[in-house]
């Protein structure tokens, strides 16, 4: 089964050749460039060697971390040598990555100035962006740390509130006073929660700012069977022939700095070690990613093949149809195959308008619950009587554009769980709509 995985990831990878969808990323002379990063280490595993690039054309590369990454428990456990930890522990452990980075990324030449440390909660941003927004809404609170509140004197974002609102205006005011050229960001495909995160707040930054359009590149991390470890050749995950593949070619002298500035992040080396050095190769790969348009209808589907064992044949269980009208956004959910027991899905529609604050804008989710092939609830926290139809394997409800406050743009997604498990997610997506 993996080699035949490798071979599909080699295929695809001679497909983007030949069709000429692979090229180089041009680097300027002189450029600003921002790189978000999730956690500390992020920016060197996916952007080592194209800081390096910027650098020697003379650029100013930022750095901007959404966390210091503080929940990474089991390597910190055995780094500390302490079986258990507490809350004090985990925001050292936060001091301690921070610290990492500053050392890995001056190897490469930059800056610590030009180092933004916001240190939101890891493994937290995502639960943020999804449902902590808005004046009476307490902040999210850090199952490890016990905070609610950056609690990282040295960062930039130092006693700001566990909310959505914190977020979005950090990132927006940073990327106002450096004006970047070229934003590098991870992908919304990503299965770390914390990546999908960070591309939503971004994305909604750029939406609000007037007068700047940056080139937006993405970049993957964590992603099934990426990369592969031990090979030196290009091979690219599927999702990428999709869009337009950007690739950064490296020396020797720039792949063995990469290397070197990797080897600083010791309090991760415990268990990942053969996973961090497999980015290490000869080049680095980014991608571009159009927004979709919705006219009158859009099709989603799963991107994410079953992770846990026992749900391995349930590979792209479902799809979605969002069909409007001059009134009504209407929701399709349909079955491709059968599925038996506790169902759960999740449906999130977040509106956009540039003359009302995002944080303000309604945020509506919707929770469908079902049990076989009865549907035990539909509920939202947005409508108190939802409206839905249920035809055999297919279920549909109805919006009002106007409770939405006819948006000019919707970040939407959707995710299952079976049994409990969070099995299959469509990635969060950012649509433009037309009226």
């Amino acid at each position: 089964m993996k080699n035949f995985k490798k071979i599909l990831m080699l295929i695809s990878t001679l497909i983007s050749l030949c069709w000429g969808s692979i090229r180089n990323l041009q680097i300027n002379e002189n450029e600003k460039i921002i790189i978000f990063a999730p956690h500390p280490d992020d920016e060197i595993l996916g952007c080592g060697g194209l800081i390096q690039k910027v650098i020697k054309k003379k650029g100013e590369v930022y750095i901007v971390y959404l966390t210091n990454g503080d929940h990474n428990q089991l390597p910190y456990r055995i780094y500390e040598k302490k079986i258990i930890l507490n809350p004090s522990d985990y925001i050292k452990l936060g001091e301690i990555r921070r610290k990492e980075s500053i050392k890995a990324t001056k190897i490469l030449g930059v800056s610590e100035n030009n180092l933004i440390f916001l240190g939101y909660p890891d493994f937290g941003t995502l639960k943020i962006w999804e449902n902590y927004w808005g004046e009476n809404k307490k902040p999210f609170r850090s199952f490890l740390t016990k905070a609610s509140y950056v609690p990282y004197k040295e960062n930039y974002s130092f006693g700001k509130p566990y909310k959505g609102e914190s977020i979005l205006e950090d990132i927006k005011k940073i990327i106002n006073e450096i004006r970047p050229s070229k934003i590098f960001i991870t992908s919304p495909f990503d299965t770390n929660v914390d990546h999908r995160a960070l591309y939503n707040f971004v994305r909604a930054s750029l939406l609000e700012i007037e007068g700047l359009n940056p080139e937006v590149y993405i970049y993957l991390i964590h992603f099934r069977n990426y990369p592969l470890k031990n090979s030196e050749k290009l091979f690219l995950p599927e999702i990428f022939l999709l869009f337009k593949t950007y690739i950064v070619p490296l020396s020797n002298e720039e792949v063995k700095k990469k290397k070197i500035s990797l080897e600083c992040f010791t309090s991760q080396m415990m268990f990942r070690k053969k996973w961090f050095f497999s980015f290490v190769k000869k080049n680095e790969i980014f991608y571009t990613k159009n927004d979709l348009i919705l006219t009158k209808n859009l099709v989603f589907e799963s991107e994410k093949e079953a992770e846990f064992e026992n749900y391995k044949n349930l590979s792209y269980p479902f799809y979605i149809n969002l069909i409007k009208d001059d009134e009504f956004l209407k929701i399709e959910f349909i079955h491709k195959i059968k599925i038996l027991g506790p169902t759960e899905y999740v449906f999130y529609f977040f509106p956009f308008k540039k003359n009302i604050e995002f944080s303000k804008m309604p945020k509506l989710k919707i929770n469908l619950k079902r049990k076989n092939e009865f549907i035990t609830s539909v509920n939202s926290n947005f409508y108190k009587d939802l409206k839905y139809e249920k035809l055999k394997d297919k279920v549909s409800f109805k919006i009002k554009i106007s409770e939405l406050k006819y948006p000019e743009y919707l970040f939407f997604s959707s995710n299952i769980k079976i049994g409990g498990i969070n099995y299959d997610f469509i990635p969060w997506e950012v649509i433009k709509v037309e009226y």
